[in-house]
């Protein structure tokens, strides 16, 4: 682990880290249990969806893909295809940590796997992105996470050296390439923590 006093930049994930990203909350609610578990599966968990992350093919492409693959839910497909955009909303416990953490003297840079119409519609809609100084979003390098590569595209396009950044993500097989290239990291398990856990990395308040 990076010592506190080396830390200069701090590298956000998106989905679950700044942005609410729950579709099998929000599919339980709407078509209940079974529904929600077949769609996560089959949709949401399809290799297809990373394809579509990483830019290598369209939303729309996706979503056909899908209704055509299972006619049986195309219904439901169709719901989600158009509440998708609806469901990302920021977790303001969050992002409201971004501007203090700026006044505090760290670079602020994004590292997500998000696809283009999706990255589109939330960097026009929420101010918080003002607060960054280097974004790399999967649909727009062609590349992905957990794959090194997107993070090698990190350090070269936002001039990020390992050693004194910390890699903040909800997903363990992203901390572990993080972790391997020489990161600091923060696993975030429970949004909520973030707070928590960068006052107790960083050894500063928070509060603002």
């Amino acid at each position: 682990m990076v010592e506190t006093k080396e830390i200069d930049t701090l590298v956000f994930d998106l989905g679950r880290v700044l942005i609410h990203w729950d579709p099998y909350g929000y599919m339980v609610g709407e078509f209940g249990e079974e529904v929600a578990k077949r769609l996560v599966e089959r949709v949401f968990s399809a290799p297809e969806w990373n394809l579509m992350d990483k830019g290598d093919i369209s939303e729309a492409q996706l979503w056909k893909m899908m209704e055509e693959r299972y006619p049986e839910d195309a219904r439901y497909i169709q719901h989600m295809k158009n509440s998708v955009l609806n469901l990302l909303k920021p977790i303001e416990e969050n992002t409201r940590l971004l501007p203090i953490l700026k006044a505090h003297g760290y670079r602020l840079c994004v590292l997500s796997n998000f696809s283009y119409k999706a990255f589109e519609y939330v960097y026009n809609t929420f101010e918080f992105f003002k607060y960054f100084d280097c974004m790399v979003i999967s649909s727009h390098v062609k590349k992905i996470k957990p794959n090194e590569d997107i993070f090698y595209e990190l350090m070269e396009r936002c001039g990020v050296r390992p050693s004194s950044a910390v890699f903040i993500d909800d997903r363990a097989d992203n901390i572990e390439t993080a972790k391997r290239l020489g990161f600091g990291v923060i696993h975030l398990t429970e949004h909520a923590k973030l707070k928590e856990k960068l006052e107790e990395l960083l050894k500063i308040s928070l509060d603002g």
